[in-house]
């Protein structure tokens, strides 16, 4: 073995003697959450290096090397097989370090010779191409860039971590050549849709480097749709093909089933299912229960049992009322509560796409313009009387309400996904003590659950112009520094002539 190769086994062997001397529970607090980090930190690296070697080895394997590619060498079928076996990994897993280690190759390969991170200056045996047998065979000349080359070079560089980069990759999805955008009478051709998304990618990735992947797949889809407004119904359309509903019985005799709904119909049967079992349809000595020290979780869990039950019965009687309904009848009663948010401006141009209030994906325009047939409130964010009522009164109208559902989507908090309907409107600047206001701007809205938090333990919230921070209080961080509070809602369905 080469004196050059890095000592990973070595290093491996250290962590596993310092694991045999370290026990949690003998810990303080703040060396807890300190070792959880470093150790993450440490599992970021290892993975960012696991996704380096695996695409390395898929070249390796490559069909072109037949039965003396490394996978089939080492008696595997597929690369995917291979890194499986090697790593421990699932599938998915496996699946994702070939990936995203392949758009770091790609995007090394595109910078010139050197370190995966493009610097020329590194050793520059690091810039051979092996053939099958692990032998040098020719120097790799750079490549025209993919579109996706500033992730694998963020990921090759560390500032990505592999679970983001492929949360990304997913966000934004396949680019082919449906996606070219061809130029519509009397406007000069329009450009690529690739070109568009790799030049929107360094600020995305800069946005998404201390984002959970969720979060970073959230803002990758909230970032094709922005620039891909076909894609969107083209999603639409494949969604209401790939809906269906599935039942079957247990051998205890009782019922089973499984969904899957396209947006809007999802969103209609979850506003019913949140009706039924809303946290606040339990009687308050139960939900007082749940502070109990000793049985408090105990009560927690059972009455979360008693919501899922009351749902289900619900929802048979449901159906049992639909299926009594006369079929030559018109239906106009009241619908369940479900918001489609759309900019005048799009409609207007025809041009864009709307969304799902307290839901991630958009809707195609079209979607959003029928649902105008069953009435709409318009909404103004420019400070109107209607929406800012100073101090004359205590609590947000409303109309209020319903213009920060628009704007916030859900709770605001930045871990939190609940909808609109499971909000409440909160004073960042408190009534009573900052002698606060109740317009739209020192409103938020937040759950049950966070607004309590946000009371009880002292955090605070900040707004700079349209922006708002969550201040911890000092026994969570002693510097107080600030955390964004993005809004669940998609910036350009709110402003569509915002920059891409």
């Amino acid at each position: 073995m080469s004196a050059a190769f890095p000592p990973f086994a070595e290093l491996g062997e250290a962590v596993r003697t310092a694991a045999r001397a370290w026990h949690p529970a003998e810990r303080s607090d703040q060396e807890l959450l300190e070792t959880l980090r470093a150790l993450s930190e440490l599992r970021h690296e290892v993975e960012r290096l696991q996704a380096l070697a695996a695409a390395e080895a898929a070249r390796r394997s490559r069909t072109v090397f037949g039965a003396q590619g490394l996978a089939r060498r080492d008696g595997h079928a597929t690369t995917t097989a291979l890194v499986q076996h090697v790593t421990g990994a699932t599938k998915r897993e496996a699946e994702a370090l070939l990936e995203v280690g392949r758009i770091a190759a790609e995007a090394a390969a595109s910078a010139g010779p050197g370190r995966p991170d493009g610097d020329a200056d590194a050793d520059d045996t690091n810039g051979a191409v092996l053939d099958g047998s692990g032998a040098r065979a020719a120097t790799a000349m750079p490549v025209e860039a993919p579109w996706h080359a500033a992730i694998g070079l963020a990921v090759a560089r560390g500032e990505l971590t592999v679970a983001v980069a492929d949360a990304l990759r997913w966000g934004i999805g396949p680019i082919d050549e449906l996606d070219d955008p061809s130029p519509a009478d009397g406007e000069p051709g329009a450009e690529a849709l690739f070109v568009r998304i790799a030049r929107a990618l360094p600020e995305l990735i800069a946005t998404c480097r201390t984002r959970t992947p969720e979060q970073a797949r959230r803002a990758a889809r909230s970032l094709r749709d922005r620039l891909d407004p076909a894609g969107v119904e083209r999603r639409a359309e494949g969604q209401r093909r790939a809906q269906f509903w599935r039942m079957w019985q247990t051998e205890s005799g009782m019922f089973r089933g499984e969904f899957e709904l396209e947006p809007v119909a999802g969103a209609e049967v979850k506003a019913l299912f949140d009706r039924l079992s809303h946290p606040r349809r339990l009687d308050r000595r139960v939900r007082r229960a749940f502070g109990h020290p000793v049985h408090g979780e105990r009560a927690y869990a059972e009455a979360r049992t008693s919501r899922e039950r009351n749902a289900a019965e619900g929802l048979a009687q449901l159906l049992r009322a639909g299926a009594s309904v006369n079929p030559h009848r018109v239906l106009g009663e009241r619908r369940p509560a479900v918001h489609l948010i759309v900019n005048a401006a799009s409609l207007e141009r025809g041009r864009g796409s709307g969304a799902l209030e307290g839901h991630r994906d958009r809707v195609p325009l079209a979607t959003a313009a029928a649902g105008l047939c069953e009435g709409y409130l318009p909404v103004r964010f420019d400070g109107g009387a209607v929406l800012d009522l100073g101090r004359d009164e205590r609590l947000f109208s409303d109309a209020q309400k319903a213009a920060m559902a628009v704007r916030d989507g859900g709770c605001r908090d930045p871990e939190c996904d609940r909808p609109p309907s499971w909000t409440e409107a909160h004073h960042i600047a408190h009534w009573r003590r900052d002698d606060g206001r109740t317009d739209l701007a020192d409103g938020i809205l937040l759950c049950r659950r966070d607004h309590l938090r946000y009371h009880n333990e002292g955090w605070e919230v900040r707004r700079e112009g349209s922006d708002y921070w969550l201040i911890p209080p000092p026994r969570v961080d002693p510097r107080q520094r600030p955390r964004a509070m993005p809004s669940k809602t998609p910036a350009d369905v709110l402003d569509p002539f915002a920059p891409d």
